[in-house]
């Protein structure tokens, strides 16, 4: 569907890889019949604040009101930097006031939610779910 390596790039950009956004491509494409346009519509998620809500609650994110204060702490306490997990874990814990061994579950089940991209051992929020969340609140 989008063969040209500048419409791959692009649908990578604009879904980041979530199976729910490229499904959502999928579906697109499968109405319209044009990779372009498809794109266009997916480019709109970074600014439709009803879009993003969607998103971001369908992620998981939200299922939980614990891993929702535990990814605010984390947004809050790394913006755009990378970090590590045991400074992950010291962040939910200070931030959200909860022992050790619950931020260590928060952080899994974050990491479990595919909220990280990794690089190396450092961590860092996947950029289009962080920005739904920042377009959401």
């Amino acid at each position: 569907m989008f063969h040209t390596e500048d419409r791959l790039e692009r649908l990578h950009e604009l879904t980041g890889g979530w199976p729910l956004l490229v499904d959502r491509a999928h579906r697109l494409y499968t109405e319209l019949d044009d990779p372009d346009e498809v794109l266009r519509r997916l480019a709109g998620l970074r600014t439709d604040r009803t879009r993003a809500r969607e998103f971001a609650d369908a992620t998981g994110v939200y299922a939980d009101p614990l891993l929702a204060a535990g990814y605010r702490e984390l947004d809050k306490e790394f913006a755009d930097g990378s970090f590590e997990w045991e400074n992950a874990v010291t962040a939910v814990a200070l931030g959200s006031e909860v022992e050790e061994d619950e931020a260590h579950w928060i952080v899994a089940c974050l990491d479990a939610l595919q909220v990280f991209d990794r690089d190396g051992g450092e961590l860092c929020l996947e950029p289009l779910l962080r920005d739904c969340v920042t377009l959401r609140a």
